[in-house]
């Protein structure tokens, strides 16, 4: 949220000064500007000393055109300085600076784009007529500036009429942590209703692809499938998991080996969470008890294949579909799955072995299978004759 926006502009006669600010209203006062010696003091407490940031806010012409933030009591000031050069100003330029106050641990790579706007907005208008120099007109920035703030906190964007041909059009994109590499043998699970937002004017590797992401095909045989080029398939679906369209799975396989981790206890203590797992994992009705699916979770341990603990509680296991079963704990977090890693038994490796790259104890079963297009049983048949141990963890 954003504090406080303010204007400053260089004054032939007081230097550094901000006659217009506003704030978000839990601060009434949002900087001190330098007052005369009459002013009485100011009745709320300010969120910073302009003077102590006032060379950044107005600085010199060398950082006037770019980006400039400075930290001062646990704010941030993001600002644009602009410097027009012309006769008719006093001291031959005009330097001012529309600059926006947030605190100090907020990502603010969202709001740069709103200071540079407002910045080139306010400049072209005082080159077209002098908007910010005549006395006025700039009485109207106050009111505008208030605008702005209370729109981008409410609503994160602003729609407001300046004059016939000046608008200021802004609007708040929420910013999201880079999406984890997305790798060939991923599986990626829908958690919208991709079929329902899509539209004639997606991307065409995306329209092809989003038939076949069903939470069974790996990110190599979604393009098979498609046919479309791996690289544009995982460029795709990165930018699906970005959005929060989609989350990574392994692929299903009764050969693994699942367990439990620590986070089986949110499972546990969410009535929620456990209605969404009933109705999940479950392919009939009535739909099997909570307390029944819990103890099938905790009887997941190491050393123990899906393969072998379905043939153990095989009647158990009627009107629950295994895969969504073991899907739902690893999208959750209560599951991890244990995977195989080949390394040497030796420190000495082939090095012109094309298999030995995949030997540093970095490369499990899933990846080695999908880059080389075999199953389990071919790989392990590649890696005889050879000194290598398989490592689960």
């Amino acid at each position: 949220m954003i504090k406080s926006i303010f204007y400053s502009r260089f004054h032939p006669g007081k230097g550094h000064y901000s006659p217009q600010s506003v704030s978000d209203g839990n601060h009434p006062a949002p900087i001190t500007p330098p007052l005369p010696p009459t002013s009485p003091p100011p009745t709320s407490p300010p969120l910073f000393d302009f003077e102590t940031v006032s060379e950044y806010i107005i600085p010199k012409q060398e950082l006037c055109d770019r980006l400039v933030t400075v930290c001062t009591n646990k704010y941030r000031v993001l600002g644009y300085p602009v410097c027009l050069e012309d006769r008719k100003y006093e001291r031959n330029e005009f330097i001012f600076n529309f600059a926006i106050v947030l605190d100090e641990g907020v990502e603010y790579s969202t709001y740069k784009s709103v200071v540079r706007k407002v910045a080139k907005l306010f400049k072209a208008l005082e080159e077209q007529s002098g908007f910010l120099s005549n006395e006025v007109t700039a009485v109207g920035v106050f009111a505008l500036i208030e605008q702005v703030l209370e729109d981008l906190n409410n609503y994160s964007e602003c729609m407001i009429p300046i004059n016939e041909s000046n608008t200021i059009n802004i609007k708040l994109f929420p910013t999201y942590a880079p999406p984890p590499q997305v790798k060939a043998f991923h599986v990626p699970v829908c958690t919208v209703q991709l079929e329902n937002l899509m539209d004639v004017n997606w991307d065409l590797t995306m329209q092809k692809i989003v038939p076949f992401i069903d939470g069974i095909n790996s990110v190599r045989r979604i393009s098979e499938l498609a046919d479309a080029d791996y690289n544009l398939t995982r460029k795709c679906i990165e930018h699906l998991l970005y959005y929060g369209c989609l989350v990574m799975v392994d692929v299903f396989q009764f050969g693994a080996i699942y367990a439990c981790t620590a986070e089986i206890s949110i499972l546990v203590q969410d009535p929620s969470l456990q209605e969404e797992c009933q109705a999940y994992v479950s392919y009939s009705s009535p739909r099997t008890p909570f307390p029944f699916l819990l103890q099938l979770y905790t009887s997941l341990t190491q050393g123990l294949t899906l393969k072998k603990w379905c043939m153990e509680n095989a009647t158990k296991l009627k009107g629950i579909d295994v895969r969504r079963f073991i899907s739902f704990g690893i999208v959750k977090g209560f599951l991890y799955r244990s995977h195989k890693y080949p390394v040497p038994a030796e420190e000495k490796v082939d090095k012109a072995s094309p298999l030995a790259k995949y030997l540093d104890g970095g490369h499990h079963f899933d990846e080695i299978c999908t880059d080389l297009q075999a199953s389990e049983k071919e790989v392990i048949g590649m890696f005889e004759g050879r000194d290598v141990q398989i490592v689960h963890r």
